[in-house]
């Protein structure tokens, strides 16, 4: 039997309620209580909030830090601690937290600076992440123009997520339609992991490099470069912002360094869904 590790789900994977039913147990509540804290009402809306408050990317990601990070300190007690983890986008932070690279509450404190500078480019730019499937990368690389639309996620050897602009989205799906792929927005508000993002990760870099960083306890594959992080992590995890997640190449990487169990820490399993379909 190989090496396991723990997935940190990212940002669309958020539902109401998630994570209630773990929330009195004493390391869980101690993170709710530290995150009332430093954003007061982020916990009431991950409990209590609706999908559509929910959706929005300034609770989107605060929202997701508490359960990813949650559910993970359950599946440890219970599985013992992995031999790496890796977040997808959004997770990548609380999957930092859990390896100890940040403290719970720097981690926080990031994660509510990267959700404000994200929420105000969803101001300065309307756009959407498109999931495009029955196509492969280079096909959907191919349709993208990256000046209104973007390769952004690679999920799998038939799924790319596209960042695109609003007024683009149209004409990409049937551009996309006619390949012979299909398009479907994701459940979040704005177009991510790409250049236009620039600015907020600039920005986000700064802040970061604010923050005391330690070495992981266990190693952190990163969006970034689909290897475990280095040793500038705060480049690293600001770079993500405006750069696309090489999820695919990630558990690549993972099997070949041989981890051969996957386990989601989060409110679903898409993920994992990913894993199994390659």
């Amino acid at each position: 039997m190989g090496a396991v590790t723990f997935l940190f789900a990212g940002q669309g994977a958020q539902v109401p309620g998630m994570a209630s039913e773990i929330r009195d147990v004493p390391k869980v509540k101690r993170l709710f209580d530290l995150a009332e804290g430093i954003a007061p009402g982020v916990v009431d809306a991950m409990l209590h909030g609706t999908q559509e408050e929910l959706n929005r990317t300034l609770l989107t990601q605060p929202t997701m830090f508490l359960a990813d990070l949650a559910y993970a300190y359950v599946r440890e007690q219970e599985q013992g601690t992995p031999a790496c983890v890796c977040g997808f986008s959004v997770g990548e932070v609380p999957a930092l937290c859990f390896a100890g690279a940040l403290s719970e509450e720097e981690a926080l404190r990031a994660i509510v600076k990267r959700a404000e500078l994200m929420e105000a480019y969803t101001q300065r730019v309307r756009g959407c992440m498109l999931a495009v499937v029955k196509l492969p990368a280079a096909a959907v690389e191919a349709l993208c123009d990256n000046v209104h639309t973007h390769p952004a996620n690679y999920n799998g050897a038939l799924q790319t997520v596209v960042a695109c602009r609003a007024e683009a989205e149209e004409e990409f799906t049937a551009k996309v339609k006619e390949a012979g792929g299909r398009a479907m927005k994701l459940r979040v508000s704005g177009m991510f992991h790409c250049p236009e993002l620039a600015p907020e990760a600039e920005a986000f870099e700064a802040f970061l490099r604010t923050l005391q960083w330690s070495a992981p306890r266990i190693p952190v594959y990163a969006n970034l470069t689909a290897q475990p992080y280095g040793e500038d992590p705060a480049h690293t995890l600001a770079m993500q912002m405006r750069s696309p997640v090489r999820f695919t190449e990630t558990i690549a990487n993972m099997r070949a360094a041989g981890v051969d169990e996957f386990t989601e820490v989060g409110p679903g399993k898409v993920l994992t869904g990913l894993v199994q379909r390659g």
